[in-house]
């Protein structure tokens, strides 16, 4: 966690500050190696709510950063932490967080940023699919989202897994419409429920090659009817 808080937050304040070279660079950076669009930006609402996202690559973090409101709080993986690529992640504003497992500080200091009135951009996957589709999400967003009640905003990214590979690939961010999960305190099969309706409004957004582990889920169809 940062010694010192960002202007204007409290002195607990858990997460980092933005650069206000984060959003220049995220530009620079894509501008380089590929063709950038964003769809449905007019759906983020008022803070406080999360971005719930895939995730395909290291571009996905400037490619999803631009279009949301300065200061959104993200997560990285707490491994990256005193390795060369540090410096880069803090760029942006972050909660660093252990992967595969049930961080209770991290949790918690999430669902400190939504009560504080800042958004938060998560990946439900927890890492970056290997297979260049979606892979099975973990529980965290549904956790937070059903123990702060703040909109979901899906996200969907994709293109990004084709950078360096191919000569400026089409990258493509995508935002649906906002959505709740019944406040509470949901554990267990109903929490693994949410998951899937988080996952299945991910999806819902992103072209069906993508789909991947929720392939043929008859709940991107139903989420489809909410979020595009």
């Amino acid at each position: 966690m940062p010694s010192t808080p960002p202007p204007g937050m409290p002195p607990d304040w858990p997460a980092s500050g933005q650069s206000r070279l984060a959003v220049p660079f995220s530009r620079f950076l894509l501008f380089l190696v590929c063709r950038y669009r964003v769809v449905g930006k007019e759906n983020l609402p008022e803070p406080p709510y999360m971005v719930v996202s895939n995730h395909l690559s290291y571009f996905d973090i400037p490619a999803m950063n631009i279009p949301v409101p300065f200061g959104t709080v993200g997560l990285a993986a707490r491994k990256y932490r005193g390795t060369w690529m540090e410096p880069l992640f803090e760029l942006y504003p972050i909660l660093w967080v252990t992967q595969f497992s049930a961080d209770h500080e991290a949790l918690k200091a999430a669902i400190k940023v939504l009560k504080g009135g800042v958004p938060l951009a998560i990946a439900p996957e927890g890492t970056r699919s290997r297979t260049g589709q979606l892979i099975e999400g973990r529980p965290g967003p549904a956790f937070i989202a059903t123990r702060t009640n703040v909109p979901i905003v899906p996200g969907a990214v994709w293109g990004t897994e084709k950078i360096l590979k191919h000569p400026r690939p089409l990258v493509t961010a995508r935002f649906g419409k906002p959505f709740r999960l019944p406040e509470g305190r949901a554990k267990g099969d109903q929490l693994d429920e949410y998951t899937e309706r988080i996952m299945c409004a991910i999806a819902a957004l992103l072209p069906e090659q993508y789909h991947g582990h929720y392939r043929g889920n008859p709940l991107i169809e139903e989420m489809a009817q909410i979020v595009c």
